[in-house]
């Protein structure tokens, strides 16, 4: 595959399907621009781009899944404590992420994932999972949604990197209905373990097309496409607004410290690397408001 220019990508999107006799419930997601942009802001190299790559793709079906309209983060910590990557999805469909690593998290025993989602009533609902060696990412979310989420799917996430620079992102979850009986199940498990054993190539064979991915899954099942999510990408939630709301928590004596040096601070989102410049004035601004 050839590398393509963000603005040439097309848009990601997401779509859920289920099937006319109740056995399965579809979600695929197409996550590349918003990977490409969100490797790009932490310019992450090496193995951490399809690390990040594929907890961003595993973290938008959980929130697809369990809570579209609710905010979910995906954090894995590498095995021996090194290491850490974020992945941070919001209702809106954007998506932010972090990577916290001198070298490649590695996988395997030791290494964690913990998928955290706010609930309807606030409260803040968390699992945390291992992260195999084998499975790596796909195992670690659908091990998560059976122990700490009491749903039974099947889940897959890859993505295709050259240089550093990823190609194609994406995944699907395919989540088992009360209604599903051996014979679906059994044809469906024989499918997904021959056919998308490789998920990269298939994400290549269909261009990581959400609708052609599910047609695939789905092939020779009758389904209904029910809902589609086409607001996803890379976002950021900075503004110069929360920054000045960050520093309000201040101390005083650090505030008057920070005036006293007659310099404007400047402060870098860990999430974009936007810079922001607070002036003085600003700063005597909090300090009178405190």
């Amino acid at each position: 595959m050839a590398t393509t220019d963000l603005e040439s990508l097309p848009p990601d999107r997401a779509i859920s399907a289920v099937t006319h006799d109740g056995s399965f419930r579809v979600i695929a997601v197409r996550s590349t621009r918003t990977v490409r942009g969100l490797v790009k802001s932490q310019r992450a190299t090496g193995p951490t781009v399809e690390n990040l790559a594929d907890l961003t793709a595993g973290t938008i079906l959980v929130r697809l899944t369990m809570a579209p309209n609710y905010r979910v983060q995906g954090i894995i910590q590498g095995a021996g404590g090194h290491g850490t990557l974020v992945a941070d999805s919001w209702p809106d469909g954007g998506t932010r992420g972090l990577a916290r690593a001198n070298s490649p998290v590695v996988f395997g025993e030791g290494a964690r994932m913990q998928v955290m989602r706010t609930m309807p009533n606030g409260a803040m609902h968390q699992g945390i999972v291992e992260v195999s060696r084998e499975h790596r990412v796909s195992g670690a979310v659908m091990n998560y949604l059976l122990e700490s989420e009491q749903v039974t799917s099947a889940l897959g996430v890859a993505s295709v990197v050259s240089e550093n620079e990823v190609l194609i992102s994406g995944g699907y979850v395919v989540q088992l209905l009360p209604e599903c009986t051996e014979p679906p199940l059994a044809v469906m498990y024989e499918r997904l373990r021959h056919d998308f054993a490789d998920l990269s190539r298939v994400l290549v064979e269909v261009d990581g097309d959400p609708d052609k991915l599910v047609a695939e899954i789905l092939a020779g099942m009758d389904y209904t496409r029910t809902t589609e999510f086409d607001d996803l990408d890379f976002r950021c939630r900075c503004s110069s607004e929360r920054v000045l709301a960050s520093l309000a928590t201040v101390g005083k004596a650090e505030l008057e410290d920070m005036i006293r040096k007659a310099e404007p601070l400047s402060i870098t989102c860990d999430y974009c690397q936007q810079e922001y410049q607070v002036q003085t004035e600003m700063l005597r601004g909090l300090l009178t408001a405190s």
